[in-house]
Parts: C-alpha cells; sequence; structure tokens
C-alpha cells in the first residue's frame, strides 16, 4: 500500500482576504489529524496569489509568519482560475497534491478519503457534487447542461466534477508537460488518466466574500472547454453547411420547375428575404465559431507563459519537512 511522506495542497487565490484565515485554520486542522494519524508524513500548503487587487498577499504573509508549513507564489496578474492552478501545480513537491478552492466550499475533510483512495493505487481521485442545490436556478441550469453539452460532443469529462481533486506525483509529472495554453484542467486530466476513483460531497455555501465566477468568466471557460477538446462543432458546420448546400438546390430546382413547366406566379419578397438573412446569420456564426479556434491556434502558437511569478515565500528550515530553495 502506498504511503504519502509530503502532501501538497494547493489553494488559488484571487480577492479572497475575507475567508483565507478560516480556511487556512480549518484545512491545517485536517492536515494535522492525518499526521496524527500516520496518513501523511508531511505537507505543504501552497497558495497561489492570482493578482489580487485587495489584502490577499498581505493576509497570507501573516499567515506565512507563524506557519512553517505554508508556501506562497505571488502572481504577477491574474492569470486566471486554471493559470493559478497551473502555477500551484508546476511548484507542488509532494507525492500526492490536492488541488481545493480558498472558498471552504470544498469540504477539506474529504481530503482523507481522497488519500484511502491514493493508498489503493490510484493515481487519479475526483471530487464530485452530489447535486447543484446550494446554485442558482440559473447557474444549475446553465452548468448542468453544459456537461451534458460536453459529453454530447465527445469531450471526456465527470458530471459535477469541478476542480477538487488529488494527482499522484507521477501523473502530475505528465500534467506539467502538456504544452497547450487554453486550459480546463479538469478535462485534461482524464486524457492523461482513464482509471480514478470518485468522492462524492455536498458542496457548502461559501462562509465569506463573493464568488468571482460571474457570467462572462462561466461563459469564458465554457468555449475554452468545447474549442481545446473537440472539433465537433466544426463538423457540425460541414454538415449544416452541406444540408443548407441540398435545400438551396433543391428549391432552385423547384424554381426551375415552376417556371419551365407551369405558368404560375412564384410568391415575392418574404420568401426570398428572409432565407437571404437566415444564411447572413448561420454564416456569421460559423465564421465566428472558425474565429474562436483560429484565435486559441494564435495564443497557442505565441507560446506565452501560462503564469508570471513575482516573488515567492518558503521557508528554508529543515525541520518542517519542506524542500529547500
Amino acid at each position: 500500500m502506498r504511503k504519502i511522506d509530503l502532501l501538497s495542497i494547493v489553494i488559488p487565490c484571487h480577492n479572497e482576504e475575507e475567508v483565507l484565515r478560516a480556511t487556512h485554520d480549518r484545512i491545517t486542522n485536517v492536515l494535522k489529524n492525518l499526521l496524527s494519524s500516520r496518513k501523511i508524513s508531511n505537507y505543504e500548503l501552497i497558495y497561489i496569489d492570482n493578482g489580487s487587487t485587495d489584502n490577499t498577499l498581505q493576509v497570507l504573509r501573516n499567515i506565512f509568519v507563524y506557519d512553517p508549513y505554508t508556501r506562497i507564489i505571488s502572481l504577477r496578474r491574474n492569470f486566471g482560475f486554471q493559470g493559478s492552478i497551473s502555477a500551484g501545480l508546476f511548484h507542488s513537491k509532494g507525492d500526492a497534491v490536492v488541488t481545493i478552492d480558498a472558498d471552504l466550499q470544498d469540504p477539506p475533510e474529504k481530503i482523507e478519503e481522497m488519500i484511502t483512495w491514493f493508498e489503493q493505487g490510484y493515481d487519479l481521485v475526483l471530487g464530485v457534487r452530489e447535486d447543484r442545490s446550494s446554485d442558482s436556478f440559473i447557474k444549475r441550469f446553465f452548468s448542468e447542461n453544459y456537461y451534458r453539452l460536453m459529453k454530447l460532443m465527445g469531450v471526456n469529462i465527470v458530471f459535477n466534477h469541478g476542480d477538487f481533486r488529488l494527482m499522484s506525483k507521477q501523473l502530475l509529472r505528465e500534467f506539467n508537460a502538456l504544452p497547450e495554453r487554453n486550459r480546463l484542467i479538469r478535462a485534461m486530466v482524464l486524457q492523461l488518466e482513464s482509471r480514478y476513483a470518485t468522492v462524492f460531497y455536498k458542496r457548502e455555501n461559501r462562509k465569506a466574500g463573493q464568488s468571482k465566477f460571474n457570467i462572462s468568466s462561466l461563459f469564458s471557460l465554457s468555449i475554452d472547454g468545447i474549442v481545446s477538446f473537440t472539433y465537433f462543432p466544426l463538423r457540425l458546420t460541414s454538415i449544416i453547411g452541406i444540408f443548407i448546400s441540398m435545400l438551396s438546390l433543391s428549391g432552385a430546382l423547384w424554381v426551375l420547375y415552376i417556371k419551365i413547366f407551369t405558368d404560375k406566379f412564384i410568391p415575392g419578397w418574404a420568401s426570398t428575404l428572409l432565407p437571404i438573412l437566415a444564411l447572413g446569420g448561420l454564416q456569421l456564426f460559423f465564421i465566428g465559431l472558425i474565429g474562436e479556434y483560429i484565435g486559441r491556434l494564435y495564443v497557442e502558437i505565441k507560446h506565452r507563459p501560462l503564469f508570471v511569478i513575482r516573488e515567492e515565500f518558503n521557508h528554508e528550515r529543515k525541520d518542517t519537512g519542506l524542500p529547500e530553495n
């Protein structure tokens, strides 16, 4: 049975000053219990300050002063939620790494169950929500149908899994080698590992502060997920284009038949204008869709960094069990 000498906890933070102390205390209590039960031998808490504009970094520095198990990585700007998680994963040193949100909606008490699955040989353990009762109706409607849409398009994704997961050091090494810039990590890890365990939990209400995910950011994340993992929309546009071409050809043959073999009058402007408007709208939509794919290629070709670090805070004391820089 595998054991964890060092467990890394990655916690991305963006303007989370109101909840960080409660988050740190609760996660630390869980980890101390894991130490006492010998589930782990040591741990590190890696906080990623993702370009916060409030006092998040200062709160983290205050925590850093009194907790030798804490590490802080401060990014130069907001690199997005997926970028901040990638930064934490890249700098993790543990035999296993857990990613968890800073808002305490994902219960850290489930980490012990994740470790149990890890001990049984699983390199990937996913936290999966039992339901979405804590979400608003609009968010629940769009989220659930987004997962269904991704499945329909052939994207391998686990229903109601977010970014609460455990990964082994071996799997993390493979993940960190991935070069892509447009990221949906919850789908990327399933491209690397098909054998995984699931831990079900009830998502709690946010303890303090406000959610940083608005409609715009959720929509952007959704588009990234679709465009980055499937070309089904492009194939669908081709199928629709073929269908419309065949329909147009049939209409043209019908008009010729009426004109040549009958003396009937062909109806006027409405039957002409409406198809033109419909086809124009479809063409603009398809051009925009193709543009999304080209835009992703443009970002990948430029090969800009996923994140840029302003400063790091690391304890160098050997008795903490943390690696020295």
